[in-house]
């Protein structure tokens, strides 16, 4: 999400801002794929060979002098590889909203193309890097941005533990949102089709170091 700030603004829908069409083609193009493929009949060939799923994100952040709250809901659809190098590929669709003094500040959306690939330790430890690159609308500021994530995750018996470091960096020259977070939290399943996700995030300013704010995020997924 982007910076704590104080600023006021409201939501651009991502047809009316001029600058994001190109992305925005992109992203519907992978989206239409996913859906054409979750629409192939059960005796068909695959047209991907891969495991849909569907995430729903929540999360909580609170800026570091405790003035600005931002909530933030994110839908995740994706599919998990069977083959290939690759073992994730993810579109997260995203809004949030900032209050500050109890009134809302600023709404903003985001849309970003994610990928995975998971490097194996042992047979309960591995490596996992993140890639992201999006596009976040916000009145007056809309901004491309990406980010990468390496993390350790090791597998218990009841739970899935991870830690990991986010580099976020602005690619379009944008002030304000370059930040580097660390990410903790376990992971649970749920059955052999789900699992909920819970998160701690420390966020600080690229430039400064300056701790900038604390996030908790919660996460559900359903596999098909």
């Amino acid at each position: 999400m982007p910076a704590l700030h104080h600023s006021q603004g409201a939501t651009i829908g991502p047809a009316s801002h001029p600058l994001a069409r190109k992305p925005l083609v992109r992203l519907a193009v992978a989206t239409g794929l996913m859906s054409l493929a979750s629409t192939v009949p059960a005796d068909s060939p695959p047209i991907i060979d891969g495991q849909f799923q569907l995430g729903v994100e929540y999360e909580y952040e609170k800026a570091a002098d405790g003035r600005q709250r931002t909530d933030a809901l994110t839908l995740v659809p994706g599919v998990k590889w069977r083959s290939g190098w690759l073992t994730m590929t993810e579109l997260l669709i995203e809004t949030e909203q900032e209050r500050e003094a109890g009134r809302v500040t600023e709404r903003a959306s985001k849309l970003g193309l994610r990928l995975r690939k998971d490097f194996a330790l042992t047979e309960r430890a591995r490596l996992v890097l993140r890639g992201l690159l999006g596009h976040a609308f916000i009145a007056g500021e809309g901004y491309s941005y990406a980010y990468l994530e390496p993390s350790f995750r090791y597998d218990f018996d009841a739970l899935e533990m991870m830690m990991g470091f986010r580099a976020v960096r602005s690619i379009d020259g944008s002030p304000g949102h370059d930040f580097n977070k660390f990410r903790i939290g376990p992971s649970f399943d749920l059955g052999r089709a789900s699992e909920i996700e819970f998160r701690f995030v420390r966020n600080w300013e690229a430039g400064t170091g300056r701790h900038a704010s604390d996030a908790y995020i919660m996460e559900f997924v359903q596999k098909f």
